[in-house]
């Protein structure tokens, strides 16, 4: 199994999720040896994408047996891995459509086919169903580093053209520029002007122009500034996207960074990526393949191996009793850690497959909701079409997830179908998949021993801005004297080999030239 596979790394990597595949890729860049391995056949751990045919297969393996290994000496100890999937609970699949159509042999031509389990399936590669939607700010976290470190160039977007909040009853458009402000016809003139000073405000001013209105509420900051309770909702709820508890500081903060992201690809501050999040995993796994990374899925894992003497981690060890050390690190997922079991922090996560968008339109169109009110937390709904690569023709993803399980689904369900009237209806689902993701970002455990250190998780945020801050962390923790986290990697066409009759001399140009074709 492990033939040819050397046995001593600079750093050992356990789990493909977005933070491990991130300091894979970082490793790799600066020249250390890097394994890194998943006990999964597929990328991304807890942020992996699926067809209808995979999602199947992964509900039903959730069991993932652990092997007891011995010790070769008095002087290592076996620490066992948990069960890492055990980070998702309450898992049902539950579909409002038939198997087959049992009628079939007497439609007509000018019959419309009938929608069944069969068809969708005869189709499962064309689906890309996320375990962990996100959307990507045009500006700052995991947008920056593609650029910065031309993983980019592995990877394509599209933009989320369409932003909805609640209001009055009913999804309206998110004015997200001055010309829809001012293009409205839900807000009175008076009303765009001080929309459009605020907004301008938010989006110049310094934090520390704020003095004595930094830690009062938003809504007070807001009310202070004459907006009526709907622009205050809007700007609450879709811009800043914080929750009414908010501070000034925190929602400033949040606007700015809607405000900035606005304009760099189009007028919409979200991106979402082709063929689903997945994708993004495995995009820094080539980078870190391309620089020498040694990959390993099914990795037959059993636990990592510690010096007793010093409590450091100095390893992994097979279920067959090969060992593979770590001069360095060992990086592990916080899932594979037992006591991950008793966490009963979690995000609740619907998935809809539905027939008909939320709200109609002549485009294909990704939308993006956030529905909120003075009491509860933020719910996040992506609804994505076939132009996402992540669906048929024909039909749509609807994501539900709550930042703080506070609703149940089914309410949730209930009151977006009172927002859609009767553009969408609950006809219009031919199926829910449910289940619960434990969050263990806001949770994560410490590291037991030394040189074992431990990644995270989704949040039930909507960026990655958690993730890349722990992977830049990590990295400057293992690699502290000045190593460049995540340099631009050279484009084929600026690699030049010169070969002096001794030896190879690989240099790179033009690897200041920052690329935002993404």
């Amino acid at each position: 199994m492990f033939e040819g596979l050397p046995n001593e790394y600079d750093i050992i990597v356990v789990g493909t999720g977005i933070v491990e595949s991130i300091l894979a890729a970082a490793c790799a860049r600066i020249g250390k040896t890097v394994l890194h391995i998943d006990t999964n056949e597929y990328y991304g751990s807890e942020w992996s994408s699926f067809t209808l045919n995979g999602l199947t297969e992964w509900i039903q393996t959730q069991e993932n047996p652990v092997t007891n290994i011995n010790p070769q000496d008095d002087n290592e100890r076996i620490m066992p891995i948990g069960n890492p999937l055990n980070v998702f609970r309450n898992i049902q699949l539950k579909w409002n459509i038939e198997k087959t159509n049992e009628q079939s042999s007497t439609t007509t031509e000018n019959d419309t086919p009938k929608i069944t389990l069969d068809v969708l399936e005869k189709q499962s590669r064309k689906f890309n169903i996320d375990l962990t939607p996100k959307l990507y700010y045009a500006t700052g976290g995991l947008i920056d580093l593609l650029i910065q470190s031309n993983v980019g160039k592995y990877c394509e977007f599209k933009l989320v053209s369409r932003l909805l909040f609640e209001n009055n009853g009913q999804l309206d458009n998110v004015p997200s520029s001055r010309a829809d402000i001012f293009n409205s016809n839900n807000i009175s003139l008076i009303d765009k002007r001080l929309l459009m000073k605020v907004i301008m405000n938010c989006s110049s001013m310094a934090i520390e122009d704020l003095n004595e209105d930094e830690n009062i509420p938003f809504i007070e900051y807001l009310k202070k500034q004459k907006l009526n309770d709907t622009l205050c909702h809007l700007i609450i709820n879709s811009i800043s996207m914080v929750d009414y508890n908010a501070t000034t500081k925190e929602g400033i903060i949040k606007a700015k960074r809607y405000l900035d992201s606005i304009g760099r690809y189009g007028n919409s501050p979200f991106l979402y990526p082709l063929y689903g999040n997945g994708e993004m995993s495995q995009c820094f796994c080539r980078l870190c393949a391309v620089f020498g990374g040694t990959y390993f899925l099914r990795f037959p894992l059993a636990g990592f191996t510690i010096d007793s003497l010093t409590n450091q981690c100095s390893g992994i060890v097979a279920t067959t009793g090969e060992r593979f050390r770590a001069k360095d690190a060992v990086i592990c997922n916080n899932s594979f850690m037992e006591s991950i079991s008793s966490n009963k922090n979690v995000i609740h996560r619907t998935v809809l497959f539905t027939n008909q968008s939320i709200k109609s339109s002549e485009k294909d169109e990704i939308t993006y909701v956030r529905l909120s009110s003075p009491n509860e937390f933020g719910i996040h709904i992506i609804e994505v079409g076939s132009g996402s690569g992540c669906i048929p023709d024909g039909f749509f993803l609807l994501y539900i997830f709550q930042e703080k399980p506070q609703e149940n689904i089914n309410q949730i369900v209930e009151r977006l179908l009172n927002l859609t009237g009767d553009n969408f209806t609950r006809a219009n689902i031919l199926g829910q998949l449910t289940f619960d993701q434990v969050e263990t970002l806001s949770t994560s455990i410490s590291s037991p021993v030394l040189k074992l250190l431990l990644t995270h998780g989704p949040d039930g945020s909507i960026d990655h801005d958690g993730a890349v801050n722990t992977a830049r962390n990590i990295f400057h923790q293992i690699y502290s004297n000045g190593e460049e986290f995540l340099a631009r990697a050279p484009d084929p066409e600026d690699i030049v080999i010169e070969d002096d009759g001794n030896t190879n001399d690989t240099s790179t140009t033009n690897t200041n030239t920052e690329n935002e074709n993404l």
